[in-house]
């Protein structure tokens, strides 16, 4: 039976940079549908089914992924990792293929959606599985924050390169062909970290020592963690409000959306870049109510202030999200015992699934109710408000409990 895996002693080893680039070329491939429902609409596609289809993979993700975190523990993910890049460049090929003139086009652009938002969740349980075995000691915080940069740069840049293709290869179905030939350099980096995905997360001296599935789940549900989830539920609810109804907000208030998406994002990579050495000194517990109030406070300023606020305003919004989310997820990794952490993390990730697909649909709600797009915004605000509350009153009942355990101990 091999050996688990040892705590790295540097955090940029070479398994990590490949792990980097292996969820860049991933991303880069999810990045590319900032296109996709404009290619529904040129092709007739009815609004009613672009929106199913457009949330169809992220419903799939959701559904899927705590089976897939699950039946992996036992096994090795090498297989499991293989089999997603080759059915995702599949997918992103047969998008190509789709006879749009056929009365069942709908249906089979939503079989492709289905089937990659599983190898999807197949594929994301794998890699943050092998995450959390990178992160040494002390540097989750860091850790999580340079990771991170692995969705922002491919948002960042592939909007860019995709305009520039598009008058190349001639539609938004070819270009999202062409990106998934990224799938040949996503199979090279597999195969050099080939010994770590071998090695499950529950080993068989595990399982003799009754440290099984079973047990992994009992940690998880006595973690007592539910407030920081619902804390990353909020956030994930509010960043993904933001990028689906700042383009409606800006049509109401006359500002530049690109502009918005420009300025919070690269404000972001920079923080992060530059600040990664010493976020992990940070306190939790502060920093992510204070976080949450000034991100709060960037949105209801773009929201109701006036037009020179508008790019502050925004630079303050990225500059606060750019530590809350590192922080947040380093308090549900440090808390986690080592063998709940990668069942800890995917749930994690459900959680921001959730947001993704419950903003929308929150979204709507609120404009239906008459309160348009300045109320949407505003309750966004309101949401990532109740998120910093959830972690301050997750950490003081922590603080309780350590205390309550320390008496215990002193006592006997």
């Amino acid at each position: 039976m091999p050996a688990r895996v040892p705590e790295p002693e540097r955090l940029w080893s070479r398994d990590f940079v490949l792990l980097f680039l292996l969820l860049v070329c991933a991303n880069c491939c999810m990045a590319v549908f900032y296109c996709f429902e404009q290619w529904l609409d040129r092709i007739a596609v009815s609004p009613n089914w672009r929106g199913i289809l457009l949330g169809a993979m992220f419903a799939a993700v959701l559904v899927a992924r705590p089976f897939a975190s699950v039946l992996l523990l036992k096994r090795s993910k090498l297989a499991a990792m293989v089999l997603s890049i080759l059915a995702t460049s599949g997918v992103m090929l047969a998008y190509m293929l789709l006879p749009s003139a056929s009365p069942w086009f709908v249906w089979m652009a939503l079989g492709l959606r289905v089937i990659q938002g599983l190898f999807l969740a197949l594929f994301s349980s794998c890699t943050v599985a092998l995450m959390v075995t990178c992160f040494p000691k002390g540097q989750s915080a860091k850790g999580f924050a340079i990771f991170s940069l692995t969705a922002l740069l491919p948002y960042a840049l592939m909007p860019s390169a995709g305009e520039y293709l598009l008058p190349l290869v001639g539609s938004e179905a070819c270009l999202f062909a062409l990106t998934g030939l990224l799938g040949l350099p996503a199979l090279w980096m597999t195969a050099l970290l080939a010994p770590r995905l071998r090695v499950p997360e529950v080993s068989t001296e595990a399982v003799r020592e009754g440290k099984g599935v079973r047990h992994i789940l009992a940690c998880v549900r006595s973690s007592g963690l539910g407030l920081a989830f619902l804390a990353l539920l909020l956030s994930g609810l509010t960043v993904s409000t933001h990028i689906f109804f700042m383009k409606g907000l800006c049509s109401v208030t006359g500002e530049d959306p690109a502009q918005f998406f420009y300025v919070y994002t690269t404000v972001m990579i920079v923080i992060r870049l530059a600040g990664s050495a010493r976020i992990d000194g940070l306190p939790r517990c502060r920093v992510v109510p204070v976080c949450a109030l000034l991100m709060a406070t960037g949105l209801l300023a773009i929201t109701w202030g006036p037009s020179w606020a508008y790019v502050p305003s925004t630079v303050l919004y990225g500059a606060s999200l750019s530590l809350l989310y590192p922080l947040l997820a380093s308090v549900i990794y440090e808390r986690s015992s080592p063998e709940a952490r990668s069942v800890n993390s995917n749930i994690m990730m459900l959680m921001f699934d959730a947001g993704g697909i419950l903003a929308p649909v929150f979204g709507g709600l609120v404009i239906n109710c008459g309160f348009g797009y300045r109320g949407v915004v505003t309750a966004a605000a309101g949401m990532i408000t109740a998120c910093g509350l959830s972690c301050l009153a997750d950490c003081l009942l922590y603080a309780r409990r350590m205390r309550r355990g320390a008496k215990t101990r002193a006592q006997s």
